[in-house]
């Protein structure tokens, strides 16, 4: 055998074992970018189970909460009122107890419409009886008065929602609305709630004081508003988006996908 022919054939050798070298080392290159992507899919499930369960608590605890509410206190402010009722009935206007009787009626009558005030913001029933666009109306109505106007812009139905995500949203706009009323001195509110293509869209404008995005999220005690707003719309792969800075009013896009929207389960 001649001395090139050696040298061809320890070539060919050669090179074939640089192309398995080169595609071994490509195929564990590959499968272990699989893993980690797989790792990170499964990471990114568990945080979103782990999100869930948390919500599914918080809104569990809200029940107990507003039955607490709404069968101790409630009735045992109930049972106050009746009594001072028959107490002032005892008394005639020119008793001087008549007075302070009727001053503690009032107090009662005011304590009771917080209690049932509080029970209503922690679960509100209108949202389990009638739906998502029941509970907005009444939440606009009651949010109204003199000094803030809020309008809801909605669409006469929306598609299938589990209730984890007609609470999800509702909790949102809860949280939109409060925020524009005690923190930006706004007069008017406008939410906008409608389905586009395979998700669910909510936008709230107001005309406020405007805020610094970065300045409160700096701050642990008004970016917890905020921050919880971004936690529950992760869960089901949503997103917003903050149009805001200080002095102007302030747009807020919410995106919530109807196909992982779906996957939510009920709160039960």
């Amino acid at each position: 055998m001649s001395a090139g022919l050696v040298i061809a054939i320890g070539t060919a050798v050669l090179l074939m074992m640089a192309i398995f070298i080169i595609i071994f080392v490509a195929y564990y290159q590959h499968k272990q970018s699989q893993q980690r992507l797989a790792l990170k899919e499964m990471q990114e499930r568990h945080r979103q189970e782990l999100m869930a369960a948390t919500f599914h608590g918080q809104e569990a605890e809200r029940r107990r909460l507003a039955q607490d509410l709404h069968d101790d206190i409630g009735t045992m402010l109930s049972v106050a009122k009746l009594t001072l009722n028959q107490l002032e009935r005892q008394l005639t206007p020119e008793t001087p107890p008549s007075h302070q009787a009727r001053k503690t009626r009032q107090l009662l009558d005011d304590t009771l419409k917080n209690v049932r005030r509080i029970s209503r913001d922690l679960v509100p029933t209108t949202l389990e009886r009638f739906g998502l666009l029941a509970s907005l109306e009444e939440l606009v109505s009651n949010a109204s008065n003199d000094l803030v106007d809020v309008r809801l812009e909605r669409p006469e139905t929306l598609p299938p929602l589990t209730s984890a995500v007609e609470i999800m949203i509702y909790r949102i706009v809860q949280e939109l609305v409060s925020n524009a009323i005690k923190h930006s001195g706004a007069g008017s509110i406008v939410i906008q709630l409608f389905p586009a293509q395979k998700e669910i869209r909510l936008n709230v404008f107001d005309d406020g004081r405007g805020f610094d995005l970065d300045e409160v999220l700096q701050n642990k005690q008004r970016g917890l508003g905020i921050r919880n707003i971004e936690s529950r719309l992760s869960v089901v792969d949503g997103h917003v988006t903050f149009d805001v800075a200080p002095g102007r009013g302030s747009h807020i896009y919410v995106q919530v996908p109807l196909e992982n929207a779906k996957l939510v389960p009920l709160l039960t």
